[in-house]
């Protein structure tokens, strides 16, 4: 039974469980409705759902890929701990529940918002399951359909709580583009690169011609194209100060947005296994995750700011505990 429970926590990567339920909750806090505990709670138990029934779907049809990568044990179907079925009927319960806790909103709020929130939902949970489908074999589709489920996930924050968007929600939109999704797939494309272009993923990476254990070079394209979104992130949380207008948070970009933004190309320009790839990412998550929430605090205050950090910090560690042979378990680089 326990192992099972680890295999569903390995194959959904419920240590990023509060990552997606921030993307909402950060939606919800931007807009100009107020923001209770209940609904936070709402957050987490929808978009967990959603994050682990997206990540073993999307595993379900990457059986053959997990296969020729250096942790094929990533993958409990391929390594035989859960069946095919197990996975296939944790995604329709999921379904089912997400489904009921979305039409739920028609009776707690106005039909409106309820309506805003289950058109923003429909597009960003499809458009995900499209990539785990087929979409990621399309170029473009691997390196951008996160950016675009994002985009409606915090969308759905924003109305699920009776809301409408403000410039904070639009600074954060730009935000979760660049750094929550199409970075963290630019990683995810050099990290996977060769099992990528043996499944014929068309992501960027395996489009360049990168390839796994080579150091990247500064002039690569695909080099060139990871520093650009750093760069268009920083933009954004310089935006975000415009809006703000405050010397501390201006103060908060140049000592340390930018130099842990700098940190992370260096290692990716220095490090060449995907080993050292995971630790950077990790890395890349808990500082730019801070960053990223920042942008948000000439709107909400700096404790918002605090308990998002916190909520990603403890949401990671609790996540990261239920898991076993997880490739971002934590504590697996102690060893």
């Amino acid at each position: 039974m326990f192992e099972k429970l680890h295999a569903f926590a390995d194959m959904g990567r419920t240590q990023g469980i509060t990552v997606s339920a921030s993307v909402a909750i950060v939606g919800a806090l931007t807009s100009t409705a107020q923001v209770n505990l209940y609904h936070l709670l709402y957050f987490t138990i929808i978009l967990a759902f959603g994050h682990l029934s997206l990540n073993i779907y999307i595993a379900l049809g990457d059986l053959k890929k997990d296969s020729l990568t250096y942790v094929p044990s990533r993958n409990p179907v391929y390594s035989g701990i859960l069946t095919k079925k197990e996975a296939e009927n944790f995604v329709k319960i999921s379904i089912i529940i997400m489904t009921i806790m979305v039409l739920s909103l028609f009776y707690v709020i106005d039909f409106n918002s309820a309506l805003l929130s289950l058109l923003c939902f429909i597009p960003a949970y499809a458009w995900l399951m499209w990539y785990g489908w087929h979409g990621k074999k399309y170029i473009f589709s691997y390196d951008f359909s996160f950016s675009v489920g994002y985009i409606f996930t915090v969308l759905f924050g924003v109305f699920a709580v009776s809301g409408n968007p403000t410039i904070y929600t639009w600074i954060f939109i730009g935000v979760v583009i660049l750094a929550a999704s199409a970075f963290a797939q630019w990683e995810n494309g050099l990290k996977d690169v060769d099992s990528d272009r043996a499944d014929e993923v068309k992501s960027f990476a395996v489009i360049t011609g990168i390839k796994n254990n080579q150091r990247l070079h500064f002039t690569h394209p695909f080099y060139l194209y990871g520093v650009l979104l750093k760069v268009l992130f920083i933009i954004f949380c310089f935006t975000a100060y415009w809006q703000f207008n405050n010397i501390y948070y201006l103060l908060f970009i140049l000592v340390y947005g930018i130099p842990s933004q700098i940190f992370i190309m260096y290692r990716f320009l220095v490090k060449k296994k995907p080993i050292d790839h995971r630790k950077t990412i990790l890395l890349d998550v808990a500082l730019s995750g801070i960053l990223a929430y920042s942008t948000i605090i000439g709107k909400t205050g700096i404790l918002w700011f605090l308990f998002l950090a916190l909520y990603l910090i403890i949401g990671y560690l609790i996540g990261s505990f239920f898991q076993s042979k997880s490739e971002f378990k934590f504590g697996r680089f102690s060893k």
